[in-house]
């Protein structure tokens, strides 16, 4: 049973599926998994999402994030107010984030 109501942006919906778009081009397994532990992920998040670690990222203000990394290479960032927990990106740690995406 969820103890949070786990709430994700359009924008960071838009960017799992252009991962998994491109993961699919590659190899459509790769991007079955990567859908895969993307729904892993929500599930724990609404568990408990405490149990992932503090975003360090100095672009972001300081305590305000987490990070919940999953299927090697991807990053869902969120935040938690109350018992909602806010869902506003997922990122391809292996691309440059502080680089403007098109």
């Amino acid at each position: 049973m969820a103890n949070y109501n786990v709430i994700v942006a359009e924008r960071a919906d838009k960017m799992l599926i252009r991962h998994a778009r491109f993961l699919a081009k590659v190899s459509r397994p790769a991007a079955l998994r990567l859908a895969d532990g993307f729904r892993a992920v929500l599930r724990e998040l609404g568990e408990n999402p405490y149990q992932f670690p503090v975003e360090a990222d100095e672009n972001l203000p300081a305590g305000l994030y987490r990070k919940a990394l999953f299927c090697k290479w991807h990053k869902a960032v969120f935040m938690v107010e109350e018992r909602n927990v806010y869902l506003d990106a997922v990122l391809d740690c292996r691309q440059d984030s502080r680089r403007p995406s098109l």
